[in-house]
């Protein structure tokens, strides 16, 4: 696996829906899902990170937004998923058959101005270190 199975536990699923042209994500793991401040990777069943994110809020509110926005982009509308992205989500569901959630939640950090949770600096080394498919921009 390219990312810590310690620290990165699974959270959600996300898999094509029945009519193979949308997708939709179920939670695995409601305690985790639960987590703030957290990094998150959308990876496939060998480990392969495909999109490597943080959240502030719940990680589950987070993990669960992505059919709304990849499913109106496969739909033709504009959104923040841009249509070549949306189309490479439906690839890789349909090589993969899943793509699994896992969410890790870094403990906090002791700096001038108190406790930080470092997730944004956690989500960052990640994407340069492994450049993942669908993450637009490589912070």
């Amino acid at each position: 696996m390219f990312l810590d199975r310690d620290k990165f536990k699974p959270a959600a699923e996300m898999r094509l829906g029945r009519d193979k042209s949308s997708i939709r994500v179920t939670i695995t793991d409601q305690k985790v899902c639960e987590l703030r401040e957290a990094v998150y990777a959308w990876i496939t069943a060998g480990g392969q990170p495909v999109r490597i994110g943080a959240c502030g809020a719940s990680a589950g509110k987070r993990l669960l937004s992505y059919p709304g926005y990849i499913n109106r982009s496969l739909a033709g509308c504009s959104g923040a998923t841009p249509k070549w992205e949306a189309l490479k989500w439906l690839g890789l569901l349909t090589a993969h058959g899943m793509l699994t959630a896992v969410v890790h939640q870094p403990e906090p950090t002791l700096t001038a101005a108190g406790l930080v949770r470092p997730y944004l600096d956690v989500e960052r080394r990640l994407i340069r270190q492994h450049r993942p498919l669908l993450n637009r921009s490589h912070r």
